[in-house]
């Protein structure tokens, strides 16, 4: 019976991860982020992007930050993708290894942690560089969600 819920567990937290998205698959902004219509992933006078209208230099701060986000969270994602990778193979098998499988979750867990706290990190350094921002964070375009 435990072994049955463990099993039902790690199926559940497959499909969890499935929907989740994160920096490189859908953060909502930046490069393959699921910019809104318009946006071209920049910032900037002309941008479409809802900030106000920036200055020059404002939207290299902001661009510069979150290239310098994306380049420093680069091995988190890819260990997270081929954690997730890993515990899909484990799941797939006829006879699933319930410890190992419970193992790859955790680590994917931990890794998907560190990488939320650094995105925070960034939000929070994005605000300061554009109060506006924070609208952007998390889908706050016209229509609806963008790329969450």
């Amino acid at each position: 019976m435990k072994k049955g819920l463990l099993v039902i567990f790690a199926i559940a937290a497959v499909v969890a991860l499935s929907f989740t998205a994160y920096a490189g698959r859908g953060m909502g902004y930046g490069p393959g982020g699921g910019q809104c219509q318009g946006n071209k992933g920049g910032y900037g006078p002309g941008s479409g992007h809802m900030m106000g209208n920036l200055t020059e230099d404002e939207a290299k701060k902001i661009n510069d930050e979150r290239d310098t986000f994306f380049k420093s969270t680069e091995d988190l994602r890819q260990d997270i993708y081929a954690k997730e990778m890993e515990l899909n193979s484990e799941l797939a098998k006829k006879n699933i290894d319930t410890e190992k499988a419970s193992k790859l979750q955790k680590e994917i867990s931990e890794l998907e942690s560190k990488f939320n706290q650094k995105r925070l990190d960034h939000m929070i350094k994005m605000k300061k560089l554009n109060p506006n921002m924070a609208r952007g964070f998390g889908g706050g375009c016209p229509g609806g969600p963008c790329g969450r």
